[in-house]
């Protein structure tokens, strides 16, 4: 199941080589903002060679202040910062803090999808992401609906046949099947009539239920 995430690595790395000239959230001063890319890219490089050596103890601390100068640079949609806020989950997830790698990866794939729409195929990595990581922890309930729903966007974007659809339709099928719910035994007649007496509880359930039609409504407030 880490095929997704392993994936965004290296989108990660694509997006970096086609990141168009900085336009900064803050107002642009040359020196000052251009420095403070090259440090964030620094910052990036450090956290995912970390991660690709098996070391993601390591990037935690990179990819940490990576986002923190990404949100502060570049604005808290802007695809360089979804790619430091991707490579802190990453990082979060492989150290077993997963709480808040799943707040990072639920961001990631909500500020896509919000800015790029469901079709874009930086929101459909994200998606996946975010499948993978709630399969891991088997958390299913989470993980059901939106492989569904990943499904269904994979299909009408890049078709049924395509290895993306392929994937999560094995991962939908692989969902546990809820179990079904038994209903409840009905009382009859008969069970009332062969009840014991020594359970009261029991009679006067069978009483309400079936209700004598000779008998008339008793006012209990009637002396």
């Amino acid at each position: 199941m880490t095929g997704g995430r392993t994936g965004w690595i290296l989108r990660s790395v694509l997006l970096l080589c086609l990141t168009p000239p900085l336009h900064a959230q803050a107002p642009y001063v040359p020196d000052v903002t251009e420095a403070r890319e090259k440090e964030w890219r620094k910052l990036v490089a450090a956290s995912q060679a970390a991660y690709a050596s098996g070391k993601p103890a390591d990037g935690v601390d990179p990819a940490r202040k990576g986002l923190a100068l990404a949100d502060d640079l570049f604005g808290p949609d802007d695809p360089r910062t979804l790619i430091s806020a991707n490579d802190l989950a990453l990082q979060l997830e492989a150290t077993g803090s997963y709480r808040e790698a799943e707040g990072l990866y639920r961001r990631v794939f909500d500020s896509y999808l919000r800015t790029r729409g469901e079709d874009d195929p930086n929101t459909q990595l994200a998606l996946e992401n975010l499948v993978d990581f709630y399969v891991a922890r088997n958390r299913h309930d989470a993980a059901g609906p939106l492989a569904d729903y990943a499904l269904r966007s994979f299909r009408r974007t890049t078709g049924a046949g395509s290895a993306r659809s392929q994937r999560m339709e094995r991962i939908v099928a692989a969902m546990p099947k809820p179990a079904p719910v038994a209903p409840p035994p009905s009382e009859t007649v008969e069970d009332a009539a062969t009840a014991s007496p020594a359970d009261p509880v029991r009679q006067v359930e069978n009483v309400e239920k079936i209700p004598s039609p000779a008998m008339e409504p008793t006012d209990e407030n009637r002396p």
